[in-house]
């Protein structure tokens, strides 16, 4: 009987790894739309990832055309230098002499740790804990601290410079920055196929 009990929590434990392993860090949790606009798709998108890193600006660009299919898609520094990307009045006319639509803007937004309870783990039945509290047991709770990135994601109709969409995204204790663009940029490019300002992902 212990030996089933043992087996039994190490299937848990094992399952629930590989179900953590699976899941993605991060989450859009929260979009607008400008109501004063009817529905836009937008046409011909440069990314642009606002960075003092020029590495990592240009991880998250190449990572948008990537998402979003090169041929609609163009990264930010084919059109614009590490030195004007700050410059407003630069960016904008090399983004309007290119022909896009539409430009698309990540930034920083802020980063934080918190603390997170994680309840005591159970295996068996829900009566069984009643009847045997301390056999059941395998994991104690605790408290644990994460860290959070939020980032925020910007898209413009080049026609009017109007702010058409927006969404925040937080990342939960990520590795290194290169995950937390590869699924900032995924989870945002989905957003935006959702909300149709993108069209759908080719061979879908």
């Amino acid at each position: 009987m212990q030996r089933d009990r043992c087996s039994y929590r190490s299937a848990v434990v094992f399952i629930a790894a590989i179900a953590a392993m699976s899941c993605t860090a991060t989450q859009i949790t929260s979009t607008w739309r400008d109501p004063g606009v009817g529905p836009v798709q937008l046409d011909r998108v440069v990314g642009v990832a606002l960075s003092q890193d020029s590495t990592l600006r240009r991880l998250a660009e190449d990572e948008f055309v990537r998402e979003v299919g090169a041929p609609m898609a163009t990264a930010g520094y084919a059109l614009i230098p590490d030195d004007e990307v700050r410059d407003r009045e630069k960016a904008r006319k090399r983004i309007e002499a290119s022909g896009a639509g539409g430009v698309v803007v990540f930034r920083l937004v802020g980063e934080e740790t918190r603390e997170r309870w994680v309840p005591p783990t159970y295996y068996g039945s829900a009566w069984g804990y009643w009847g045997a509290v301390a056999p059941l047991v395998y994991e104690p709770g605790y408290l644990t601290t994460d860290r959070v990135v939020r980032i925020e994601t910007n898209a413009y109709r080049v026609s009017d410079a109007r702010l058409v969409w927006s969404a925040r995204s937080e990342t939960l204790n990520p590795k290194d920055a290169e995950q937390v663009v590869e699924e900032v940029v995924k989870a945002a490019v989905d957003a935006m196929r959702h909300d149709g300002l993108l069209p759908p992902k080719a061979g879908r």
